[in-house]
């Protein structure tokens, strides 16, 4: 057991851990860890909570399985599950939440890693794999554990400066980015304002885009012929990384919290090739995008989030920092019947705030693209020599896409991500469908466009 800390190391030095050793936890420090937890203060002292602790692995499989629990748990060595007398809502989640935060700071006390969680799946089947009685609410997972190497040598999030979330008297004026789907609403300041902290949502270098295995292929085919080093604009998340040629890669990302985060993929995923890459951050005063000149620059799935000022401001620093002959690659989703339906669907379902829909609210805002308005910029940005091809009438990420709502039916609207695949019929026709279709070249027909642009 670690030596107690003090009070506030132990409240700044607390982190979400995601990642655990395989030891377990002895018994006697869970009891301890909640025996803090009831200090905790409730509605009337009426101290109405619950806590089930889950260490075995079939119990686990249980809740993934049956109530699409989050697949985090099967690499957590103990789950505890936090439930209230349900009697008043409000006062169930209070008191809840309350013993949680106890819970939390108990455990970085005794030198363990906890993630509070709400994506636990349904709570109806919960109750049933647990027992827990209909009157109860079920607050929050707490997953605990002995963090491994990785979750230790994860620096804590910035916080928020104090100034900017404390109000006096009455809700003051603050800044905050517009969370609508469409990127003119947004600027290159409410993004990097959007990002600095959500970009730590999870850990750093897990893949946050949604794509298909389709859409990576294009990306690693595209890039095969490719020789030179090559500049990667908005690389945001690195998931794209293990798709380039065996060639040096600088990473540009908005700002310096993104840059860490595309670091983290690539050392994860490439670990034999980070000496040859290198992770910068995009200079609005500058008037190139690298101190050198390139061959290649590459803008994958990220051109449909920028607005139209950023995408014309990039394109003209991308021309001027391209050597003579040098090319400039655009992948992109594109303005495509099918894929305006789900956008359609999608904001009738959900309204117009993207973080409804975790699925796209990772980078900020996302529209695909209208190729003619992007030849236009491209043009005015210097690029004569421009040629394009349109694949997948049909968006091959409907399978992701179909996989996310069978996760957010199953667990009851608790989460789309950290799902088991389910085979059904429909999704073994999506994926026939989408075997069939292949990379034919069909224009226009499209849901996705390469932009190929020659300085």
């Amino acid at each position: 057991m670690a030596d107690p800390k003090a009070f506030l190391d132990v409240l700044k030095g607390r982190k979400s851990i995601r990642s655990f050793q395989a030891r377990p936890v002895d018994s006697e420090v869970i009891k301890k860890i909640l025996e803090l937890a009831t200090y905790a203060p409730t509605n009337c002292n009426q101290q109405a909570w619950n806590f089930i602790v889950v260490t075995d692995n079939e119990t686990k499989e249980r809740l993934v399985k049956e109530a699409a629990s989050n697949t985090n748990l099967r690499r957590a060595p103990a789950i505890i599950v936090v439930t209230y007398d349900g009697w008043n809502y409000k006062e169930a989640i209070q008191g809840g939440a309350l013993a949680v935060g106890h819970i939390l700071l108990a455990a970085e006390n005794f030198g363990l890693g906890a993630l509070p969680m709400n994506s636990y799946g349904a709570d109806t089947q919960i109750k049933k794999v647990l027992q827990v009685p209909a009157s109860e609410t079920i607050c929050c997972f707490v997953l605990l554990g002995y963090p491994d190497g990785r979750a230790q040598a994860m620096q804590p999030v910035s916080r928020r400066p104090v100034e900017e979330v404390v109000h006096w008297g009455v809700f003051g004026t603050r800044k905050r980015p517009p969370f609508t789907y469409g990127p003119d609403d947004w600027t290159l300041e409410t993004l990097r304002m959007h990002q600095r902290y959500y970009c730590r949502k999870t850990t750093l270098g897990k893949e946050m885009d949604i794509m298909s295995r389709d859409e990576r292929a294009l990306v690693r085919n595209t890039l095969a012929a490719v020789k030179t080093s090559i500049l990667d604009l908005c690389s945001y998340d690195g998931s794209y990384v293990s798709e380039f040629p065996n060639v040096p890669v600088q990473m540009v990302d908005l700002l310096s919290e993104t840059s860490l985060y595309t670091k983290a993929a690539a050392e994860q995923q490439v670990p034999q090739k980070i000496r040859q890459h290198i992770f910068s951050v995009y200079d609005e005063q500058a008037s190139t995008l690298a101190s050198q000149p390139v061959q290649t620059i590459t803008m994958i799935y990220k051109l449909e989030r920028l607005p139209a000022p950023l995408r014309s401001e990039m394109f003209s620093k991308a021309y001027a920092t391209l050597e003579q002959g040098g090319e400039f690659i655009i992948f992109s989703r594109k303005s495509n019947p099918f894929l305006n339906l789900f956008f359609f669907i999608v904001k009738i379902l959900f309204g117009n705030d993207v973080r409804k829909t975790g699925m796209y609210a990772f980078f900020g805002p996302y529209q695909p693209i209208r190729v003619s308005h992007t030849l236009t910029l491209l043009r005015r940005a210097g690029f004569t020599s421009i040629d394009w091809t349109g694949y997948f009438p049909v968006p091959p990420f409907y399978e992701q896409v179909y996989q996310m709502f069978l996760q957010y039916r199953k667990s009851e609207g608790s989460s789309y991500l950290h799902r088991e695949t389910r085979l059904t019929v429909v999704s073994r026709l999506l994926s026939a469908l989408f075997s069939f279709q292949g990379f034919m070249r069909v224009g226009r027909a499209g849901s996705v466009v390469v932009i190929r642009c020659q300085k």
